[in-house]
């Protein structure tokens, strides 16, 4: 929370900030809050909405234990929006994750009752999904379009940490087919898609893939150091790089403002409701991304 003034030194155009605040920690609706209304009140002299973030990973935690019991989301929700309102927040991102499929009736349902304490204390609420793919239908979207405010697409992890094959992060084709599969159920005015800051350096020794999740400064330090140019790769629309280091084979997939350019012309094309970021830091050094976002915005 100290960190804020800082975060927020070359950051132009952003509206809303969703700091990570509320996490789950118990199987009876229980959470921690690390919130800060002084946060709040800076925050608000930026000209910012604040948009607590509830997550259900940080503590071990049995999502649907908690789900499928009214006793329990009524405990949480009541805790939730009394616990915003006490910050001066604005509204609430739920980002509850890897929610089992015979959980998804309920998360639904706590969703559908979470929402009509949000609209009576004027509070946005607003979900966040992966990609929308078939093993994941039973987060229920069109009904998310019915009872949220926003529904927000997590655009990357198309490869991610524990990939046995290199690659994008967010390439353009995943991006578009997640938004496009999402303006199926959600109306587009209320999707928001979330783009990667971060990028993945991957490395290939003996046939074994790892990878590390950095920054857009590291990114390019990391490619300065070992001398190599990044080019234009017209299929994922990033700019890619590869060096072979003794044994190590490192790839990279850069995202920076030209790939996000290119993701930003697929947001219009689908004339959604908002751009998003993971995550506040990462495109550190960079003044020049919020440009390429603001664009989105103003058309």
């Amino acid at each position: 929370n100290s960190t804020l003034e800082s975060a927020l030194s070359g950051v132009s155009g952003m509206n809303v900030i969703s700091p990570t605040w509320f996490f789950l920690s118990d199987n009876e609706g229980g959470f921690v809050s690390i919130g800060s209304r002084d946060y709040v009140e800076k925050a608000h002299g930026r000209g910012l909405e604040v948009w607590v973030l509830v997550d259900n990973f940080t503590y071990d935690v049995d999502t649907r234990e908690i789900l499928a019991y009214t006793s329990k989301r009524a405990k949480l929700i009541e805790g939730l929006v009394t616990e915003a309102l006490a910050l001066g927040a604005d509204g609430i991102n739920v980002d509850l994750e890897q929610i089992p499929e015979n959980a998804g009736e309920d998360y639904v349902e706590f969703l559908r009752e979470l929402s009509i304490p949000c609209r009576a204390n004027g509070l946005v609420l607003s979900v966040d999904n992966y990609v929308p793919k078939e093993y994941n239908a039973h987060y229920g979207w069109k009904e998310q379009g019915v009872v949220a405010d926003y529904v927000i697409i997590m655009g990357y992890d198309e490869h991610y940490g524990g990939s046995q094959v290199a690659g994008s992060v967010a390439s353009i084709n995943y991006v578009e087919e997640g938004i496009s599969t999402m303006v199926q159920f959600v109306p587009s005015e209320k999707v928001i898609n979330a783009v990667p800051f971060y990028t993945r350096i991957w490395e290939t020794v003996n046939g074994a893939v790892s990878s590390q999740a950095v920054g857009m400064t590291t990114a390019a330090n990391f490619l300065a150091d070992q001398g190599v140019q990044a080019a234009w790769d017209e299929g994922t629309c990033q700019n890619y790089a590869e060096v072979q280091d003794g044994d190590s084979f490192y790839q990279v997939w850069l995202e920076d403002a030209q790939s996000l350019e290119a993701k930003m012309g697929i947001m219009r094309k689908y004339e959604i409701g908002g751009v998003a970021a993971w995550k506040l830091g990462y495109e550190s050094g960079h003044p020049e991304i919020w440009g390429v976002l603001n664009g989105f915005v103003m058309g």
